[in-house]
């Protein structure tokens, strides 16, 4: 029952940390269409690169001329699965980490 609570509030403490990660937002590499009214005949797409979120890696994405621009919200902006899982585990493995070294640290307090 006790590994079962420990798995529990890792998962919960990963994706708690996951979702906070996506305040972590920088523009591009990737361009998106920002306006039409860009090139010598002003009908060419206006290209800008792209907000997005997430730390390591991106997962959620400005959608322009969808949403405001320039704010990412979960609901309206791009959501990316994948990049998403990627942080995930990779915050479940640095907390495992963590939780094991606090671990070593407290068995090696009591000899």
């Amino acid at each position: 029952m006790r590994r079962l609570l420990l798995l529990i509030a890792l998962l919960l403490s990963a994706l708690l940390l996951a979702g906070l990660s996506s305040n972590v937002e920088r523009n591009g590499p990737e361009l998106a269409a920002y306006g039409n009214l860009c090139g010598a005949t002003q009908d060419q797409p206006c290209m800008k690169p792209r907000l997005n979120g997430g730390f390591p890696w991106a997962y959620l994405f400005d959608a322009p001329g969808i949403t405001v621009e320039g704010q990412l919200s979960f609901g309206e902006d791009e959501f990316r699965t994948s990049p998403f899982l990627a942080d995930l585990a990779a915050y479940a493995a640095v907390i495992m980490v963590c939780a094991h070294v606090v671990s070593r640290v407290r068995f090696a307090g009591r000899m």
